[in-house]
């Protein structure tokens, strides 16, 4: 670093010293260096200096964490996922990439306006407030963020383009204002998403019953972009795996067509609702005589929901635009709704009767109602959509439950809706974009606005919903200064997609949906260069503590409350009603949160997080609590790594420049451990995306050289080589531990100083790579399950063409495999061939389409009865991990 000397005009050259650590070097015998983790945090935690990562001129790697609400305080679900992000951003940058790995705050929202007017306070304050407290707390934890990036969807520069992003879909006629039976939460008056009621029919927050409410909302019709978002996850299937499935679901298959089809009141008259038909052959149009809805369609009165006998809804009746006659209502009581479905598909709660329909004339002849005659007319499927498209009246394909997306939300922290409504209410025009942001206190001011008829009209008081502004956020972070566009394009076009995104899986449905419907329109208006926001996924599992239930009362019972007697008996030390223990979702109402800065002050940050990062799979639930034996462990591991370099730094010593080398054997069987560990727990973070699995790969390579001759240790290359590759790895999961061993192995002359640069921090360092002429995984896959992988030479395997490839693995290498494949009767319609030059050469296979994971794993289960009772280098292959998150 460069300084102005105070006393004397030059400039002088000040040079940290890397090698002043916390510990004297070799430690003292008896000495437990786990037992020092504080002090070493302590010393290292503001004495690391990061590279910076803003070269452009590199490739970059963008790595996003689901940014998280302002709640005031950080809980152990956050800090799972940001240890999980930073190990890879930490890991990218040792590999030379221009990382961006931002954070920023949702921070509108329900939760911050009750919080504020229970307190008394602005919510913007409150919100203000619990940003800086969680900032600190991040910062506290030494997560590397690019602060630079930070945004906030509650700050006018942001919510001004997510204004602009309405005023698209607007202009593109994607956005309506509509009447619509809502879920409405009697207490917290607001509308609540399908998504946000329990199986009780209870509000996720209020837990007040959901009551059903007619408003005029806006929507936006997403069932417009539904087969282009299904079509679009046969493409991510492989990096997505089962949040594409669970977004299929969300979705469904595409195979019916949307018609909206207006209402009419009892006199003919257009009213401000529409029918959403839904029909898997639109010319059933030209026969429609009426229209059978379920017994609980929201177009029924509530009061007449239900019923004990068919009738006809008399005050209204749906248009057809075909025909360009009325079609009655029809409602069928449940149990001749039951008869019904099996002779007619019902979408979106209602079907098209006709005429020429038997059962249909039958119920018509029921109810004693007579039908307009349809005239008869021949039209194609085309004619019929391309009139009902021209007339705004749907005529595309789309899923046959996908709903419009109701974006209307009835509270004021929120971002403002820029539409002003006339004050008939019956009609609504965008406020102009020059005019953007549209701010909080404009809501309900009557403005001037001579489009409007009587030249007056109100901005609307309704509030987008908060998954608005979170789906385009990702861009933001690109360009989070930029006052003249949401982001510039060119810097869409380097960064774009999120190369990995990092989550809770509860998100996989409703957030990655409007994430990619909204992605998908910016990209057809030539906002970004890509439809798809997210390459590869994290989907992370939460983590839950021990709760204690009463069965009686089904209450649960503070901690302190219960007594906990040996033989897994718990009891409440009031009632002396035994307990029954289980692990649940934290939550203060559940008495079972844990306070990550409680743990934190007890094991120290590295510790924390290595144990949150070793207890299972990022996919997989973690039972937080009882984790003596685990942490004991986890120190144990890093005083065996203490103890190398301990053996490493006091036989350098020892021995100086004048050694008699390390034997041909001991330098072969560490160059192997070298190449094997390095290749396992580099594909374990970067391919698999397993930071469990490449810590007890970390483990096995401590494990090798705890093996190792103390003496050896002062005159291997190979060994040294291990310890500096081991250290270099290491410090992505336990930074501070980390630096204080690099400190260590930098206060002696090494053996081949070329290699190590011991004047630069770890933080500086590269990641190592394996050698030209080791060993690289050779896999076959298919739905992302490893079906066969062997060890292969780098440059043979590296060397061949796709076609060569795929001959060498059915004929040679693989063929076992492909003979039970093939047996089962099983074909491949393509395959792809995945390069990581150092990881692995993958295959994957595509498969024709009856073909199911169920008979993939049937050809695996007897491949695997052929080869039991069969031995083989364990320590050569990287075992077989057929669970989603390990599949290569």
């Amino acid at each position: 670093m460069l300084m102005r000397s105070q006393f004397k005009n030059k400039t002088i050259k000040l040079v940290r010293n890397k090698s002043t650590g916390c510990l004297e070097w070799p430690l003292p015998e008896g000495k437990r260096f786990s037992n020092n983790l504080h002090n070493v945090e302590s010393h290292w935690k503001d004495r690391i200096h990061y590279p910076s990562t803003s070269n452009e001129n590199v490739q970059s790697k963008y790595i996003l964490p689901m940014f998280p609400y302002p709640s005031g305080k950080l809980h152990m679900g956050h800090m799972r996922v940001y240890s999980i992000s930073d190990v890879l951003n930490r890991y990218y940058r040792l590999n030379g990439f221009h990382v961006i790995h931002p954070i920023g705050w949702d921070a509108f929202g329900l939760p911050a306006e009750n919080a504020a007017i229970e307190r008394n306070v602005d919510p913007s304050e409150w919100t203000k407030s619990n940003i800086a407290d969680m900032r600190e707390q991040l910062l506290r934890l030494g997560f590397i963020f690019d602060w630079e990036r930070e945004i906030c969807t509650c700050n006018p520069d942001y919510y001004k383009w997510t204004q602009w992003i309405f005023l698209k879909l607007y202009e593109n006629g994607l956005v309506n204002r509509v009447m619509s039976e809502v879920n409405w939460d009697p207490v917290d008056q607001t509308v609540l998403a399908a998504e946000q009621i329990d199986s009780e029919g209870r509000s996720w927050r209020s837990g007040a019953i959901a009551e059903k409410k007619k408003l005029k909302q806006w929507v936006i019709e997403t069932p417009k972009y539904a087969k282009k978002l299904f079509d679009g996850l046969y493409d991510l299937r492989y990096d997505w795996k089962d949040v594409a499935d669970i977004q299929m679901n969300w979705i469904g298959k595409c195979e019916v067509y949307r018609y909206k089809l207006p209402l009419l009141d009892e006199n003919g008259n257009k009213l401000e609702e529409f029918l959403d038909l839904r029909v898997p052959n639109p010319v059933d149009l030209l026969n429609a005589n009426f229209l059978i809805l379920e017994p609980d369609h929201p177009f029924i009165p509530i009061e007449r929901r239900n019923p004990s006998e068919p009738f006809a809804i008399e005050s209204s009746s749906s248009w057809n635009f075909i025909t360009e006659r009325p079609l009655p209502l029809v409602v069928l009581p449940k149990n001749l709704f039951d008869q019904d479905v099996l002779c007619g598909q019902y979408y979106m709660k209602s079907r098209i009767g006709s005429l020429h329909n038997q059962w249909d004339k039958e119920i018509l002849e029921r109810l004693n109602l007579r039908v307009v005659e349809v005239p008869k007319k021949e039209m194609s499927l085309l004619d019929i959509n391309e009139l009902a498209m021209t007339r705004g009246y749907g005529g595309y394909l789309t899923s046959s439950h996908l709903a419009d997306w109701v974006v209307s939300r009835q509270r004021a922290w929120g971002t403002p809706i820029p539409m002003v409504i006339s004050k008939d209410g019956r009609n609504a025009v965008p406020i102009p974009e020059k005019q953007l942001p549209v701010l909080s206190e404009l809501r309900g001011k009557e403005i001037v606005d001579e489009r409007l008829s009587d030249g007056i009209g109100t901005v609307e008081t309704d509030t987008l919903d908060t998954f608005f502004d979170s789906s385009w956020y990702y861009l933001r972070y690109l360009d989070s200064k930029n006052s003249q566009s949401l982001v510039e394009r060119k810097l869409a076009e380097k960064h774009m997609p999120v190369d990995v995104y990092v989550g809770g899986v509860e998100h996989a449905a409703v957030h990655m949906f409007f994430a990619r419907f909204v992605s998908h329109f910016l990209h057809e208006t030539g906002v970004t260069s890509c439809a798809e926001p997210f390459h590869r996924l994290i989907p992370q599992g939460i983590v839950r503590a021990k709760t204690y239930v009463n069965p009686k009362t089904g209450g649960y019972v503070k901690p302190e409350n219960v007594e906990d007697k040996k033989g897994n008996l718990f009891f409440d030390k009031e009632t002396g009603d035994e307990l029954v223990a289980i692990y649940e979702k934290m939550s203060k109402s559940k008495f079972n949160g844990v306070d990550p800065f409680e743990v934190v002050d007890a094991d120290g940050i590295d510790l924390t997080r290595l144990l949150l990062l070793n207890s299972a799979a990022p996919r997989t639930v973690i039972d937080w609590g009882d984790d003596h034996n685990r942490i004991r462990g986890l120190k144990n591991f890093l005083d065996r790594v203490a103890w190398a370099i301990n053996a490493y730094v006091e036989n350098r010593r020892k021995f100086g420049a004048k050694f008699e080398p390390a034997s041909e054997k001991v330098e072969t069987n560490y160059k192997e451990t070298y190449n094997f560990f390095v290749r396992a727990v580099s594909t374990f973070i970067e391919v698999l995306h397993t930071h469990n699995t490449a810590i007890a790969r970390l483990i096995g390579m401590t494990n090798d050289l705890r093996k190792m001759d103390p003496l050896d240790a002062g005159r291997s290359k190979e060994i040294e080589r291990c310890l500096h590759a081991l250290v270099i790895m290491l410090q992505v999961f336990v930074p501070n531990t980390a630096a204080e061993f690099w400190s260590a192995l930098c206060s002696v002359s090494a053996i081949q100083p070329e290699l190590w640069n011991h004047d630069t921090e770890l933080a500086h360092q590269n990641w190592p790579k394996i050698d030209a002429n080791a060993d690289i995984e050779f896999v076959i896959s298919a739905y992302q399950i490893s079906c066969s992988r062997l060890p292969v030479n780098r440059q043979t395997l590296e060397s061949l063409s796709d076609a060569e490839l795929m001959n060498l693995a059915k004929n040679h290498l693989h063929r076992p495999f492909f003979e039970c494949f093939e047996n089962a009767s099983l074909t491949t319609s393509d395959f792809r061939v995945h390069r990581k030059s150092g990881f692995h050469v993958m295959i994957e296979l595509i498969l024709d389409k009856h073909i199911t994971e169920k008979d993939i794993n049937d050809v695996l289960h007897t491949l695997y009865k052929q080869r039991r009772g069969k031995k083989g280098d364990k320590r050569s292959q990287i075992p077989d991990e057929k669970s989603p998150e390990n599949a290569g």
